[in-house]
């Protein structure tokens, strides 16, 4: 099978990577949007989980990494819910991380394992553990696939950053001991600057926030009167919003049209008679380099990048307030 990615090019893939991309399980995500709602206040935000999953594992594929580690890339994301975090909202569930938590239950029950094992892997070994995989996943502020995949995909997408750059980003990219590094303190900065774009002015842009509000008060009255299960959550973005459309429910209807027309807001301060409030994961990245032999953080390296970081950590620490108008 032959792959395209508009950032990483093209690959001749294995039979093992095709039939799990043509799985049911995958092909959900082309469903499963990566911002969840938001695409209901802007068509344009339309990026999926499929299109990340398959990203993330052609960029390990691109860095070096072992099948196995492309199959866990691949997957890492399956577990995810309709509109994926929303239902972190919506369960108050500050750590983002409902679908790691539900992730072994979903594959145990689906073809995943079979189909593994058809092909000779241990599905335990590869999808229960992502943190084995020192290209997949880091903890941050260190980049990783996941996290890179993701800030390159929507500042291309939304911020218009060409490909060009991206490429050239990638390219700076080298290896250590399975460490995911940078040669150039200056694309250090630069990865910085898209990650502050994603982290900010895209995960906290008034109408994500809204969307993300309304559905989220959609799950929390559905669950709460049964009128939908979590098992509703475990379909696609398009067979929850038919569900929803169904339930006999002014207030549910309500916020499903005040989702799907333009957010009318204003930023304002805790102080202020604010309607809503949002504070997402904290999220940071600090690139490392090799400097004499050391994995040092690009903070350590260069004031801006220091300040840049700080900018960042306390950006995504604040939150956001909105009055509806």
């Amino acid at each position: 099978m032959r792959i395209g990615d508009v950032l990483y090019g093209h690959f001749e893939v294995e039979e093992v990577l095709e039939q799990l991309i043509l799985s049911n399980e995958v092909q959900r995500l082309k469903d499963v949007h990566m911002a969840g709602p938001a695409y209901l206040q802007n068509p344009l935000w339309n990026e999926t989980r499929y299109e990340h999953s398959v990203g993330v594992m052609l960029l390990i594929r691109k860095l070096g990494g072992t099948l196995e580690e492309q199959i866990a890339g691949l997957l890492h994301d399956v577990s995810h819910t309709a509109f994926s975090h929303v239902i972190d909202l919506a369960l108050e569930n500050e750590s983002d991380d409902y679908h790691e938590k539900i992730k072994a239950d979903l594959v145990e029950h689906s073809e995943l394992p079979k189909l593994l094992q058809a092909y000779g892997f241990d599905y335990e070994q590869i999808l229960f553990d992502d943190q084995k995989w020192t290209l997949l996943e880091q903890e941050a502020p260190r980049l990783c696939c996941d996290r890179i995949d993701y800030t390159l995909r929507e500042v291309h997408r939304y911020f218009d950053v060409p490909l060009y750059e991206i490429k050239q980003f990638i390219e700076d990219i080298q290896i250590d001991d399975g460490q995911i590094t940078l040669r150039s303190i200056d694309w250090a900065v630069w990865f910085i600057d898209q990650y502050y774009k994603v982290v900010i002015d895209f995960f906290y842009d008034p109408r994500n926030i809204c969307s993300y509000e309304w559905m989220a008060q959609i799950i929390r009255i559905g669950l709460a009167e049964d009128m939908i299960t979590m098992m509703d959550l475990m379909g696609t973005d398009t067979a929850f919003i038919e569900k929803i459309r169904r339930i006999d429910s002014e207030v549910i209807q309500s916020l499903i049209k005040r989702m799907e027309a333009p957010a009318s807001y204003v930023v304002c301060k805790k102080e202020d008679n604010y309607d809503i409030y949002q504070k997402k994961k904290t999220r940071i990245v600090d690139p490392v380099l090799i400097r004499d032999k050391q994995l040092v953080p690009a903070s350590t390296v260069s004031e801006k990048a220091r300040s840049k970081v700080e900018q960042l950590r306390s950006d995504s620490e604040q939150g956001i307030y909105l009055k509806l108008i």
